[in-house]
């Protein structure tokens, strides 16, 4: 950057700072860009012979209403540093847009003798107190015209949600944007398989060590947490429930929700079978993992034996006082209740869900059946099996008698068929050959939680 030169050692000198900022591509195209304000500025202080120029400060992208800006920052400190006398910048919306800031600013100024000039609005005077109630009249409609800007722009981005069209050009990934709308790609079955992964095993560095594996991709933990999280995927954002096509069963993504909040994170120093499974039933709260300290028999040498047990505990009564659950549940024999329990406890909740939703199964095996259908007619069709007006008479039929079913019951029903392969395994003759990661990954599968209340009486939770 160009400094000027002292013409004459007689005059007194002012050290002047140049402030730009540009916060919209649309301020560039109506001629207010960082090389226009430059050069305003540079112009300024050539026209002056007592002027030099200290540094200038350039704030790209951000706004006038934001106090945090980098080089303005920058400027206060020189400020401070007693390094400038006059700041000058375009236009006063350049400066600030919000006039708590610009008060809080201008005391700055003010302690350190301090002036600035609008080049543009040369009427703006901050050395007279009729030229600062001026400014600050100025900034209270600087700030309504910004607030007004804002609410416009959010009404722009509400429409926008409303039809399903992007508000960026980032996209999740699976995703590609056509016609203003995101659309599933090629990537799709590599999210999904993501989602699948996490479910699975609950865990997040796990889930970065198989996408960096299996698909060449590297994220951090937030960034995974981000994608999880990320409604969607559902086909939801915002308020719009049919933003886009669904790559994640809601189902799914509701159970990966529930395991986000009991992530299992590496590097812990105790592994606990039924971590972030159990729940206290009194306040609702997860039962924290803990060890449990008993003393045992005494050695030979005098020393006493302590041994020292997994167990769960509230914290909310434990340590806080603040819930009636106070005991300890050891893991061991929690563990063997589990066991003894959770077959014909599945069966149970197999057959009374079925009997409760019977109507909607019955619904739900005739839309599946017909959907069936259709894939043979097709088939038929691209066989050469069938000709294309019979294809067309015999699938506006089978159509005709989904939509009749869907009407009778849109209930949705639970997929129970991953529990009824579960009872099939002879899990029990294995399990004690189990790892503690396999034994969760087990418990996991079918649990959605264990409740345990403040007379040890314990109820599962199917998924």
């Amino acid at each position: 950057m160009r400094r000027k030169t002292v013409v004459s050692v007689d005059k007194i000198l002012l050290r002047v700072a140049i402030y730009i900022r540009v916060s919209t591509d649309k301020q560039v195209k109506e001629g207010d860009s960082m090389r226009d304000q430059l050069s305003t500025g540079q112009k300024y202080i050539d026209a002056h012979d007592n002027m030099i120029l200290v540094d200038t400060y350039i704030d790209d992208g951000i706004s006038g209403q934001k106090l945090k800006r980098d080089d303005f920052q920058r400027l206060l400190d020189d400020i401070r540093a007693g390094q400038i006398d006059l700041v000058i910048f375009t236009r006063l919306d350049r400066w600030f847009r919000n006039l708590r800031h610009y008060l809080n600013t201008q005391d700055i100024l003010d302690r350190h003798g301090v002036s600035w000039t609008a080049i543009e609005q040369p009427y703006f005077d901050t050395s007279t107190p009729h030229g600062r109630a001026f400014v600050n009249n100025s900034m209270i409609w600087a700030e309504l015209e910004a607030q007004n800007d804002s609410d416009r722009i959010l009404g722009v981005f509400d429409d926008k949600v409303e039809n399903g069209e992007v508000l960026s050009g980032s996209t999740p990934l699976g995703y590609s944007i056509k016609d203003k709308h995101l659309t599933p790609d090629d990537d799709a079955p590599t999210a999904v398989a993501i989602f699948q992964f996490y479910r699975k095993n609950g865990n997040l560095s796990e889930t970065l060590r198989y996408m960096e594996s299996e698909f060449g991709l590297m994220r951090s933990a937030a960034s995974l947490k981000k994608m999880l999280t990320n409604t969607k995927y559902i086909g939801v954002f915002r308020d719009n429930e049919e933003y886009c096509p669904a790559l994640i069963d809601r189902e799914l993504f509701e159970d990966i929700q529930r395991l986000l909040k009991i992530n299992i994170k590496d590097g812990k120093k105790h592994e606990y079978i039924f971590s972030g499974l159990v729940v206290c039933d009194d306040c609702d709260h997860i039962m924290s993992g803990c060890q449990q300290r008993m003393s045992g028999h005494i050695r030979a040498d005098g020393t006493r034996i302590v041994y020292q047990y997994n167990s769960y505990r509230c914290r909310q009564g434990v340590n806080l006082h603040r819930c009636p659950n106070r005991k300890i549940t050891r893991e061991s024999p929690l563990e063997s209740i589990m066991l003894d329990r959770i077959r014909p406890e599945l069966e149970k909740y197999i057959a009374e869900y079925e009997v409760a939703n019977l109507p909607a199964i019955r619904t739900d095996a005739k839309r599946r059946s017909i959907e069936g259908k259709l894939q043979k007619l097709k088939d038929l069709y691209l066989n050469d099996l069938i000709t294309m007006d019979e294809f067309k008479l015999d699938r506006e039929k089978l159509l005709l008698q989904l939509e009749k079913i869907k009407a009778e019951d849109s209930r949705p029903v639970k997929d129970l068929s991953y529990l009824r392969e579960f009872l099939k395994m002879d899990f029990e003759s294995v399990y004690s050959t189990f790892a503690i990661p396999e034994k969760r990954e087990l418990w996991r599968s079918i649990i959605r939680e264990i409740r345990i209340d403040h007379e040890k009486n314990i109820r599962i939770i199917f998924l």
